[in-house]
């Protein structure tokens, strides 16, 4: 049975952006991953790295779907733009 896959774009701000050495990502997963939360566990078991670093600082980062702050376990589906938001300072 072949596995259907979904493109996800990915966009990195602040620390994010430094520790994963990039602003944007575009990964292609298997569909059966449903939410931004499933999907990190998904790349931290799979890609190690980055990935596990995100995953252990999860509940101080903020996700948007779409441009639109959401939960880690909001639905996301192919084609849609994920936003990692690490906590901001400023002086």
């Amino acid at each position: 049975m072949r596995t259907s896959k979904m493109r996800i774009n990915i966009l990195f701000f602040a620390s994010l952006r430094e520790l994963f050495n990039k602003e944007s990502l575009v990964l292609k997963i298997e569909s059966k991953i449903n939410t931004p939360n499933e999907l990190i566990e998904y790349l931290a078991k799979n890609d190690g790295g980055h990935w596990v670093s995100l995953l252990q600082r999860k509940k101080n980062i903020r996700v948007a779907v779409n441009q639109s702050i959401e939960d880690w376990n909001s639905n996301i589906n192919d084609g849609d733009e994920l936003a990692f938001l690490p906590p901001i300072t400023g002086g």
